[in-house]
């Protein structure tokens, strides 16, 4: 009995052993294999400056990740991904056409990754070439058709092309088959608010949560403001959550179409939004009694830095409806209205959708003097969107004369050669015409 059992327990000691040699044996070749694939050395640094440059953009860090991949391409040139990553990191640097050539060699090396053509989309997002993004999104779906976070990028794009009702179609598509719908909701409170309708542009930022981000916040302040509620206004500005490099972008990655593993602290969607609370206060005071009030928010607000940020953006797209506009607004804070005006009635003439534009034409104008202008401006904003709460600034357009409207503007002028009392021990800035 215990000969057989000892002769068992040695055949399962040679089982286990043979067992665990043909396991070794087929994790060797399994190595040499892997080895073989990664292209030892070179494969190795490649990937392993993906890595070091993916935390980077982790903490949206761009330009430590560029020299990083730039070196991970030189290192392997058959691997995609620094490709992938380094058109990432440029499009986060404003640098389109070298991240568009950096794509074509991800795309070369690997043509059936969706992130480097969803990326591609971004390239042409960012540098306002919209119908070229819709595109490349559109052939995106047509072999993803489970990518249902796309449908938020076209919506975006077509928004910004100034296609109302197209935008809006892609926006609900997501919002409805998606769970990642927090962007797309965010996309319909812009959308509703160009169009003025203000109360399904609050309710779809309710649904944006923490997508939402700055910019919803305070397009609710300045819906408050537009209808007359500035204590509601007030609270809204007070909510804007606090500003940190290392806080995550208004939404994650995953809900425009990345994997989770690229969830970069960046939002493509605000890269241009160049409005701030102090702005769109300026918009709002009580003209012509607090000239200097508004002089002294326009200048807390930086409207010359912001005004020039967006003159940059308009240099490279200059029938951009959404640069025009934002481009209108921060002019009429920095009380420039004659320019602000045409600000305004371009984005009439190139989205007539975005009535939005029209009610601060009607402010623009009247601001200047031109009161029938501004009536005018007004009585369309109201054909468009009957029925609207708008504050009794509007009131005072609808109901002024000519000559009261010119007596405005007259003695708002007289009070723009009065400094501000904090300002009058300051030296003049650089660019004051010295009155």
């Amino acid at each position: 009995m215990n000969r057989i059992h000892l002769t068992l327990k040695s055949k399962q000691a040679k089982t286990c052993i043979l067992t665990a040699a043909l396991v070794a044996i087929s994790s060797m070749q399994f190595a040499i294999a892997q080895t073989q694939h990664w292209r030892t050395a070179a494969r190795e640094k490649s990937q392993r400056m993906a890595s070091s440059a993916q935390n980077q953009l982790v903490l949206s860090n761009a330009d430590a990740a560029i020299p990083l991949l730039q070196e991970g391409t030189r290192a392997d040139a058959t691997d995609p991904l620094p490709f992938l990553l380094l058109g990432m990191a440029l499009n986060m640097k404003g640098r389109y056409q070298e991240a568009l050539d950096a794509l074509k060699q991800s795309y070369a090396l690997d043509s059936k990754a969706r992130e480097t053509y969803l990326t591609v989309g971004f390239s042409h997002y960012l540098s306002h070439r919209y119908e070229q993004a819709v595109g490349v999104w559109n052939k995106v779906l047509q072999a993803n058709p489970d990518a249902v976070p796309i449908y938020t990028n076209i919506g975006f794009a077509l928004l910004r092309d100034g296609k109302m009702e197209e935008a809006e179609n892609s926006l609900r598509e997501c919002a409805k088959r998606s769970t990642y719908s927090g962007a797309s909701y965010r996309g319909l409170m812009l959308l509703h608010y160009l169009n003025g309708n203000f109360p399904i542009a609050r309710s779809a930022a309710q649904q944006a949560g923490s997508a939402g981000g700055k910019q919803v916040p305070l397009i609710l302040a300045e819906m408050d403001f537009l209808e007359g509620n500035a204590k509601l206004a007030a609270k809204q500005i007070a909510s804007l959550p606090k500003p940190s490099k290392k806080s995550k972008p208004s939404f994650d990655m995953v809900s425009i179409g990345y994997l989770p593993q690229h969830d970069f602290h960046f939002d493509p969607f605000s890269t241009d939004y160049f409005d701030n609370e102090s702005l769109i206060e300026a918009r709002f005071v009580d003209l012509p009694k607090r000239e200097s009030r508004r002089v002294q928010l326009a200048k807390k607000g930086a409207a010359d830095s912001a005004l020039s940020n967006v003159r940059t953006a308009l240099s490279t797209a200059p029938n951009d409806p959404y640069l025009i506009f934002q481009s209108g607004a921060i002019r009429l804070a920095a009380g420039d209205y004659p320019s602000a005006s045409q600000d305004f009635a371009k984005v009439i003439g190139r989205a007539p959708d975005w009535h939005l534009a029209k009610l601060y034409l009607a402010l623009s104008r009247f601001r200047e003097g031109k009161v029938d202008a501004a009536k005018t401006a007004l009585e369309g904003f109201e054909r468009s969107c009957p029925g609207r709460q708008l504050a009794p600034l509007f009131a005072l357009i609808k109901n002024a004369d000519a000559q009261a409207g010119q007596a405005a503007a007259a003695e708002q002028k007289d009070e723009q050669f009065t400094l501000p009392d904090d300002a009058k021990n300051r030296p003049p800035s650089k660019g004051d015409a010295g009155f």
